[in-house]
């Protein structure tokens, strides 16, 4: 059985503390999320989010503007 690769930025998880996902006695909203919060708060996911989709071809460096973009942008 072919073993999963994952990437080392994921194992920042490994510390993360006891936090609610769903914050009890309310609706869930996940950006009221502490479990999203406290991993958007780590260097090593933010890395690890933008280098997957910087590698998925659905967004390009514009080397004129110094920009980057999504490829389905539409200037209106």
């Amino acid at each position: 059985m072919k073993r999963k690769i994952r990437s080392k930025n994921l194992e920042i998880a490994k510390r993360m503390p006891p936090l609610s996902h769903t914050i009890p006695g309310r609706s869930f909203e996940i950006k009221q999320s502490e479990v999203v919060k406290w991993l958007l708060n780590q260097p090593d996911i933010l890395n690890y989010i933008w280098n997957n989709i910087k590698n998925s071809e659905d967004v390009f460096y514009n080397p004129d503007t110094g920009k980057w973009q999504g490829v389905d942008y539409e200037n209106n």
